[in-house]
């Protein structure tokens, strides 16, 4: 909590209007005075995106988001609530309107919470993401990053380096809130999906959506692991319905049915398809939120064990690691039941210390430290004219 004899923060979210928004709410909402601005990416996200509008936003990223009425939304946004620092959340999308913050109101302190990065697949993609962070450096007080993986990319590019002075930083493991977990009461798991060895994977399967990349299209390693004798549940898509026996359906689910069924399976399998990509630095660099889900629901982990440098990282202290080199290995593993019934009932009673409201005094502690204000004086009798000029003449 802030000093009783200080005025609690005044901070902004900038950005979509996801998970990670209520996360970082759970974090400061009792510790700042918090409000929230959609970033001009989600303000605009009912226009259709044409090819000026793409050009457009690649010329903000020169100077700032330039859109007037997108400028004076949040310039009254601002205003009205006195906000004294504003954290911009999810990769490079929110620079040009932190630039443009830069310009219309230079005090307030601009905090940058990667999450995701870089987002491109392709050598020149992460060229291009690498150039937006440098050229907006200058104007950043703070970087929150997800991973120590991820800091160190970033300090062997040099993408934080500015004139006079370094940019702040700060290490937070991304989390939901609390009321994101399955309920606590029970003190064993759910109920098993199956007797036999099971997995669950909360990717995404719908590849025919536009938003889809090639690491997402996993059909040809789920059809080697339903060859290992492994029940796989995936959310249901036409691309993946190949009538498997062992392939196990469902339809899609809010984020908190999610984590409640979740905790119903052996574990839940973090991948992506890296073979096909030129560049897979996000997957090595980024905390997925599939994984930041997989914890909150208790249920163990399953995940390469090459790669993935900060899931490794998220996951050192977690009790429930199925580590693998190979799907035949994955399937071994899995066969063990009471070694799994063990990892289930470890996974399902830490979940609680794995909460975003845990996380909410560091993070305050560090935006304190960005934006510092003055302590309030006690108040005292007025001056008299005799005691003003002893202050003058000492």
């Amino acid at each position: 909590m802030p000093p009783s004899n200080r005025p609690p923060l005044r901070a902004t979210l900038l950005g979509p209007d996801i998970e990670h928004r209520r996360s970082l709410e759970a974090m400061l909402d009792t510790r700042c005075a918090l409000s929230w601005m959609p970033d001009s990416s989600s303000f605009f996200r009912d226009r259709p995106v044409t090819l000026a509008r793409r050009l457009q936003r690649a010329f903000d990223q020169f100077g700032g988001t330039r859109d007037p009425a997108f400028r004076q939304a949040l310039l009254r946004h601002l205003d009205e609530h006195r906000t004294e620092v504003v954290v911009a959340y999810w990769g490079t999308n929110p620079l040009a309107d932190l630039l443009a913050i830069r310009q219309l109101r230079p005090g307030i302190r601009l905090v940058l919470m990667v999450l995701c990065y870089p987002l491109a697949l392709d050598e020149l993609g992460v060229r291009r993401q690498h150039w937006m962070l440098r050229r907006a450096a200058p104007h950043l007080d703070g970087v929150l990053f997800p991973s120590e993986a991820m800091r160190g990319h970033f300090q062997a590019h040099r993408l934080l380096q500015r004139a006079g002075r370094e940019v702040a930083d700060l290490v937070l493991p991304p989390c939901w809130p609390a009321n994101f977990q399955p309920r606590l009461e029970a003190d064993t798991p759910p109920t098993p999906a199956s007797s036999g060895p099971n997995l669950i994977f909360v990717g995404r399967t719908d590849l025919s959506h536009p938003t889809i990349h090639a690491a997402d299209d996993l059909r040809v390693p789920m059809r080697e692991l339903l060859a290992q004798g492994i029940e796989l549940h995936h959310v249901h898509s036409p691309e993946t319905d190949d009538g498997h026996p062992l392939r196990r359906p469902f339809a899609p689910d809010s984020q908190t049915g999610l984590l409640a069924r979740m905790a119903r399976h052996d574990a839940s399998l973090i991948l992506y398809n890296t073979a096909v990509c030129e560049r897979a630095d996000r997957f090595d660099l980024t905390v997925p939120d599939r994984l930041i889900s997989s914890v909150a629901a208790g249920v163990p982990i399953a995940l390469p064990a090459r790669g993935y440098r900060a899931a490794h990282d998220h996951l050192a202290d977690h009790p429930a690691v199925l580590s693998f080199e190979s799907f035949a290995d994955l399937a071994a593993q899995l066969a063990d039941r009471p070694r799994i019934a063990a990892m289930r009932q470890a996974a399902w009673q830490g979940r609680s210390r794995h909460a975003a409201e845990w996380q909410g005094p560091r993070l305050c502690r560090f935006l304190e430290e960005l934006a510092p204000r003055p302590v309030p004086q006690p108040s005292r009798p007025a001056a008299t004219r005799r005691d003003r000029t002893r202050e003058v003449v000492a």
